[in-house]
């Protein structure tokens, strides 16, 4: 919206409606305008040209939106898979190939994680920044193998030795020490 200018002369008074301007601007073109402002009075004194430089940029900076839950409660020792995120810019629209992601997930290891996202759009105006806390939970049961048979038979007045048995929990974590 051009704003305008106004032009006041000692003997004519206000002269704004002489003004004559020159120049446009292209708002969906990013770029420096220049618009010219000329007028005269009415015995043809030109005042000087005044200019107004019109800068055109892309400041809205994208919105990233996480995917999925938040925080993330996962099973240990299941494979983990980032749910993800997307990024939107007013201007650009789908700014989602610009997505980063930092920080990582021990899916092995009991604990609290965070995943940090950031993207940009092409003016290089750069998002706030999302995180999601993702917390890796051991709520697997252990499972117990006996050592040979389920009934035994012990002969009467012999040691009794014991076959022994396993105890396994999560892929791999063997817990029968």
């Amino acid at each position: 919206v051009e704003p305008g200018a106004t032009a006041t002369d000692d003997r004519d008074g206000d002269i704004s409606a002489n003004i004559v301007f020159t120049g446009a601007v292209d708002a969906s073109t990013a770029g420096t305008y220049i618009l010219s402002y000329d007028v005269s009075d009415s015995t043809a004194n030109a005042a000087s040209t005044v200019t107004r430089s019109v800068i055109v940029q892309d400041t809205s900076i994208p919105v990233i939106t996480l995917t999925g839950a938040n925080p993330l409660t996962h099973e240990k020792g299941d494979a983990f898979t980032d749910p993800g995120a997307t990024a939107n810019d007013d201007i650009e629209g789908d700014v989602s190939g610009s997505l980063t992601v930092s920080g990582s997930v021990s899916e092995n290891v009991v604990g609290s994680y965070v995943l940090t996202y950031d993207a940009s759009d092409s003016s290089g105006n750069a998002a706030t920044t999302a995180s999601r806390s993702i917390n890796v939970v051991d709520t697997t049961v252990p499972v117990i193998t006996l050592l040979g048979a389920s009934t035994y038979n012990q002969e009467l007045n012999t040691s009794f030795i014991d076959p022994g048995a396993t105890a396994n929990d999560v892929p791999g974590e063997d817990l029968t020490s």
